[in-house]
């Protein structure tokens, strides 16, 4: 499978998952984000292949528009989902940085998050042949990155209180750095 076959791939899964999983109040909103990540996908497939990490413009304007849409507006699954979908093309991971938390539990937070998404990258689940794998993928990458964009608000409050000014980010040590559900086994 070329590149456009697995981003029109992934396009179509992100379609589904957008459609069973996202939440707005504006439920029509939904159909016009499912309805572009499926137009997308046909563009992916009859799009020849260009060189690599290269978008041709009617495609990057399609990718624009739907990540547009998801950074304005809040659908309860991160606008992370439409990089990874054209990953097989772009060569691009979303970055997922440390928010520098002040605090030991939000600091935590923020490295079993990083935790979980080294994880499903690492283990190639975006890369399987199995639909249902890669969609799971998409779901959990997509949901791991909206609770860190939803951590980032609540360190960015924490950390400018007025006992946390000035302090430097918590460090986990090594004993430490072991995701919750093994640290409590």
């Amino acid at each position: 499978m070329n590149a456009f076959a697995a981003a029109a791939r992934r396009l179509r899964l992100a379609a589904d998952i957008v459609e069973a999983r996202a939440h707005h109040r504006t439920p029509a909103l939904i159909d016009i984000v499912t309805m572009g990540f499926r137009s997308a996908a046909g563009a992916f497939e009859d799009t020849a292949p260009s060189e690599p990490g290269e978008l041709p413009e009617e495609l990057a304007d399609a990718v624009a528009a739907l990540d547009m849409v998801f950074r304005a507006h809040d659908f309860h699954l991160s606008p992370a989902l439409v990089a990874y979908a054209v990953e097989p093309v772009t060569g691009v991971v979303p970055p997922m940085e440390a928010l520098g938390a002040v605090s030991e539990q939000l600091a935590r937070q923020d490295f079993d998050l990083q935790t979980r998404r080294d994880t499903v990258l690492r283990d190639q689940h975006l890369n399987s042949a199995d639909d249902e794998t890669v969609s799971w993928a998409l779901r959990a990458l997509a949901t791991i990155h909206y609770k860190h964009e939803q951590l980032a608000g609540q360190v960015a409050v924490d950390n400018a209180k007025p006992c946390n000014e000035g302090k430097t980010p918590f460090r986990l040590l090594p004993a430490q750095r072991q995701p919750t559900s093994r640290r409590s086994a």
